[in-house]
């Protein structure tokens, strides 16, 4: 038994502003600041490339990756700060990267009607993060990125019989409250959860009913009382379990 959905996760920096701009859905404005704009190289998160410029998206969950559709720097005067070639990379934990590859942006049109390009096809790949490391531009002093727009299938709603449950944690590592989402076959049988410290003592433990269309959860763990560290989180359901390590941060 399995359901399926298909999501956009629309990334765009500055969204108030974006929305308030863009009169069609898919058409982005000419304002320098409804996007990303670099001038400065800094180290980059995979740290074998050195000082770059780079834009990391974190989405908070993993999610299943496909198609994308991309806006270059649409700024008329600095059109010129449009990246060009681009690398790709994406994990799930922002420390284990895998490359997608290389690819070439088109130079945006500077018009208001600019509706963007294609951009890179992540074939049902899985990851919480997507980092975009430019290479070149088109010209500019400085490298410049409006909008970025995948299609998603959310894993929550692709839960078989046999895991009966599929849960996502978030954020990890955590300072005070963690969100849970969970999706499950059996929305009936409360799911149990109980978080343990390093030495295996029991730090909180509770119940949830989940409800249709209310799958998202916080769990009060107090985290400001708690030792910086790490934790384990067990999630019980119809004797299945589901176990998570998170860290605490100051």
């Amino acid at each position: 038994m399995k359901k399926r959905n298909l999501y956009t996760i629309l990334l765009a920096l500055l969204s108030l502003q974006l929305s308030q701009s863009q009169c069609f859905e898919d058409r982005h404005s000419t304002n320098w600041y409804d996007g990303w704009v670099s001038c400065e190289i800094s180290q980059n998160p995979i740290a074998s490339y050195g000082k770059t410029h780079w834009i990391l998206y974190d989405f908070g969950y993993d999610y299943t990756l496909s198609k994308s559709q991309i806006w270059n720097a649409n700024e008329p005067k600095n059109l010129d700060y449009g990246i060009q070639k681009y690398t790709v990379d994406y994990s799930t934990d922002a420390i284990n990267w895998i490359n997608l590859g290389e690819f070439v942006m088109e130079r945006a049109s500077g018009a208001s009607t600019y509706q963007g390009n294609k951009g890179p096809d992540f074939k049902a790949i899985k990851a919480r993060y997507v980092l975009i490391t430019p290479s070149s531009n088109y010209g500019g002093s400085c490298y410049g990125l409006s909008e970025l727009k995948i299609s998603i299938t959310n894993p929550l709603l692709d839960v078989n019989e046999e895991e009966g449950f599929k849960t996502t944690i978030y954020p990890n590592p955590f300072i005070d409250n963690i969100s849970i989402k969970i999706a499950t076959l059996d929305i009936n049988t409360p799911i149990e959860y109980r978080l343990y410290d390093i030495l295996g003592r029991t730090v909180t433990q509770n119940s949830l009913i989940i409800t249709e269309g209310n799958s998202a959860h916080e769990l009060s763990i107090n985290g400001s009382n708690l030792s910086v560290g790490l934790y384990v989180l067990k999630i019980t359901q119809n004797g299945k379990e589901q176990t998570y390590k998170l860290v605490k941060n100051e």
